[in-house]
């Protein structure tokens, strides 16, 4: 998918975390139900979404930072992590589940970055390169080739499905209240 998809769909999935603070802060009591906590699930969504393709000085974000994304690209390719195009260190799902993990125990205010990240690897999982899964093998879900029109209708199926989920869950819970 392209940076506008990881974009669009990062801050859906963010959103619909915000819209939920006060849900999450029961069962995770690290996250606080806060104003601040659903920004930082947007902004997290937002930046998430996109900064998986910083190993890529050609993308969005990688053009906005050549000479960081330079430098992560070729630290990719001496750890053996290469593929095509940026599918390196920063699409193995492990660094982001783990970065999840760990943000939700020592710095919560991350946990919507992470989310973020993780919705960039969901979308590119239906791509034709998939995602590096476990070094050497690829998760491929589908072949939807990245800027096509199939690809937009796809992040706006996901991007609707995300959103309706959230306000469905915000809204159950207020009946039952």
């Amino acid at each position: 998918m392209n940076g506008n998809c990881h974009f669009v769909f990062g801050a859906a999935l963010g959103s619909a975390f915000a819209m939920n603070t006060d849900k999450l802060e029961k069962i995770l009591p690290n996250l606080t139900d806060s104003p601040e906590t659903a920004t930082l699930f947007v902004l997290g969504g937002l930046i998430g979404g996109i900064f998986p393709d910083i190993d890529n000085p050609v993308s969005h974000i990688g053009k906005l930072t050549v000479p960081l994304s330079t430098v992560i690209g070729k630290f990719g390719e001496m750890s053996g992590k290469t593929g095509p195009k940026h599918r390196g260190v920063l699409h193995e799902p492990i660094v982001y589940i783990s970065g999840l993990i760990l943000s939700y125990i020592f710095c919560p205010s991350l946990v919507g970055l992470f989310l973020g990240c993780i919705s960039h690897l969901y979308l590119d999982m239906f791509t034709p390169a998939g995602i590096p899964f476990f070094s050497k093998r690829r998760l491929r879900l589908a072949k939807i080739k990245s800027g096509s029109q199939q690809s937009i209708n796809f992040t706006w199926l996901n991007v609707i499905i995300v959103v309706m989920l959230g306000i469905m869950i915000s809204i159950s819970s207020s009946y039952n209240s």
